[in-house]
């Protein structure tokens, strides 16, 4: 079979280099004709297998390593252009080098890419303050299951010229179209940037606390994390729940006595203060968690987000459950500024009814308290049942004939989402 660009079979592994969306292009068309399915790939760190094969059908790959550039800075219009390879890392690197900031961040920003990061909707460590990435993005270039190549790019703020029927790729995970190129919207940098290790004694001092600092500092509170207590005992070394708070401003002091005071209101310990670090520590021990979890078989995971007012709910009520089976021992850990839990679990004898019986009561407990069950890590392969069993018939039907309407031979991504 001979392919249109570049294509080099690895562990089993049939993937495409392209060089330019024309490229994409051609290989688009080439596999419809050819019937074999589209996977896009970017750092490959999301965690519902959103770039697994589908099984039973020709699959190729589409790797953007030599689509990496950035191509443009635009301090004018507070625009960076980069193509979908570009690691998020490099955008906040160049971006920074300007004095200027691109908002979005998560854990692996060395590995993931903005095609990826953009497909995926990533949320992270700052969307209390800054939203997910949707929110960053001003403009896109796609290609479409036909092979159309479409511009949709714009450093304008203000565009009704028609709809933006770019943001329907946004988080669509692959299966409508390529995302090839970005617009993304940069802001001006902070000069200070303060955070807070803190221990603390209950979930609903903490959610009162956020509450208040919240208010009074809404502009600058960047990130609230909360570590429960079974990871705090593992990381920190104590039972409490954990916070780690970040601020930001342009005020040298940046708010140290205000919020000192503040904590000192709530007879709070603070364990940490890091002013202005490059290289955190206490946010690498943040990343420690995830990684523990995994060494210490906390592996039947939960990515959920509720309204804040439910979370004292939801945890009383996943007590209760747990209390009447001693096989679950959960390492809770989350965005509590933005309402996203991650809730993971070690079940001791790893069996498979009680794995069952566990998600269909959080789920359906998420469901009812006016929650998601896909907070930040979208549905993938692994929670493509989901979407049909808990969102309403009406949503599913829409998105089906959406999808065959932007995909008539549903060569994009089979198996994901639908």
């Amino acid at each position: 079979m001979k392919f249109p660009i570049n294509v080099k079979l690895n562990n089993n592994r049939l993937t495409a280099y392209p060089r330019s969306s024309h490229d994409i292009s051609k290989l688009i068309k080439f596999c419809n004709r050819n019937n074999i399915n589209i996977v896009p790939t970017g750092g490959e760190t999301n965690r519902v297998g959103g770039t697994n094969p589908y099984k039973n059908q020709k699959n190729i790959f589409i790797d953007f390593k030599y689509m990496n550039k950035i191509e443009e800075i635009d301090g004018d219009n507070l625009i960076c252009t980069a193509q979908s390879g570009a690691k998020l890392i490099e955008v906040q690197k160049r971006s920074n080098n300007r004095g200027l900031f691109f908002p979005v961040n998560i854990a692996p920003n060395d590995k993931c890419t903005i095609g990826g990061n953009i497909s995926t909707n990533v949320g992270g460590l700052q969307t209390l303050r800054y939203g997910n990435i949707e929110d960053h993005v001003n403009g896109l270039e796609v290609v479409l299951s036909n092979g159309d190549i479409i511009n949709f790019e714009s450093k304008l703020k203000k565009d009704n010229f028609g709809p933006k029927l770019w943001k329907l790729f946004i988080g669509s995970e692959g299966i409508f179209g390529i995302i090839t190129k970005a617009n993304l919207k940069l802001i001006p940098k902070k000069k200070y940037k303060t955070t807070y290790l803190i221990q603390i004694n209950s979930l609903l001092k903490s959610i009162h606390l956020y509450k208040k600092i919240r208010d009074i500092y809404f502009d600058n509170l960047i990130s609230y994390e909360i570590i429960f207590p079974i990871p705090s005992s593992i990381i920190f070394k104590n039972d409490s729940y954990n916070l780690i708070l970040e601020v930001s401003s342009n005020d040298k002091e940046n708010l140290s006595k205000n919020l000192k005071k503040i904590f000192n209101q709530y007879k709070l310990k603070i364990d940490k203060i890091e002013k202005n670090k490059s290289k955190s520590n206490i946010w690498k021990k943040r990343e420690e968690i995830v990684h523990k979890q995994k060494q210490l078989n906390f592996n039947h995971k939960f990515d959920i987000s509720l309204p804040l007012s439910n979370w004292q709910i939801f945890l009383n009520k996943i007590n209760n459950f747990i209390s009447q089976e001693s096989c679950y021992t959960p390492y809770f850990f989350g965005h509590l500024g933005d309402g996203n839990l991650h809730c993971n679990f070690k079940i001791t004898d790893d069996d498979m009814i009680k794995k069952n019986a566990l998600s269909k009561f959080i789920f359906e407990l998420v469901v009812q308290l006016k929650g998601s069950i896909a907070a930040e890590h979208g549905i993938g392969t692994q929670k493509l049942n989901l979407l049909k069993k808990y969102k309403s018939k009406e949503y599913y039907k829409f998105l089906k004939n959406l999808k065959k309407h932007m995909d008539k031979k549903l060569i994009m991504g089979k198996g994901k989402l639908l």
